[in-house]
């Protein structure tokens, strides 16, 4: 536990952003939203200080996929959800979190496309093919 960051701080972080802890086991805690425009909005975060996803390890890491993939579960059965984003943007809370976003036609998500910029320049097909091969050969040489 880190004293500078405020995930860190618990519930006391809760508290100040309207979440409530809904789960938490010896290294993950999951809370939900109480003020979001959408039921279920929730976040997943390893209890231990672990800054972003590069960062990863240990238990935490052998477990990551298993309880995200429980804990979304849970959230389409009790919504009624169509998918439940999972969004990692943690370079404004540096501790790693994944907003579990429950989503269906017509709520206050936009999602899909409008994720990014539609006026983005596309960078052209050679830059993501060299990125590609780039890509295969570190994840092979990593695995």
């Amino acid at each position: 536990m880190r004293q500078d960051c405020d995930i860190c701080r618990g519930e006391a972080f809760d508290v100040e952003f309207g979440r409530t802890l809904v789960w938490q086991d010896e290294l993950w805690r999951l809370s939900t939203s109480l003020v979001a425009p959408i039921v279920g909005f929730s976040c997943l975060e390893p209890r231990r200080h672990i800054p972003f996803i590069n960062d990863l390890d240990g238990p935490e890491a052998m477990s990551f996929g298993p309880t995200l993939a429980r804990v979304t579960a849970v959230l389409m059965s009790l919504t009624g959800c169509d998918i439940v984003y999972a969004l990692m943007f943690g370079d404004h809370v540096p501790h790693l979190h994944v907003n579990l976003v429950p989503h269906r036609a017509g709520d206050a998500v936009t999602g899909g496309a409008e994720l990014i910029d539609p006026a983005a320049p596309i960078p052209p097909r050679e830059v993501h093919e060299a990125f590609v091969d780039r890509l295969r050969s570190a994840v092979a040489e990593a695995f």
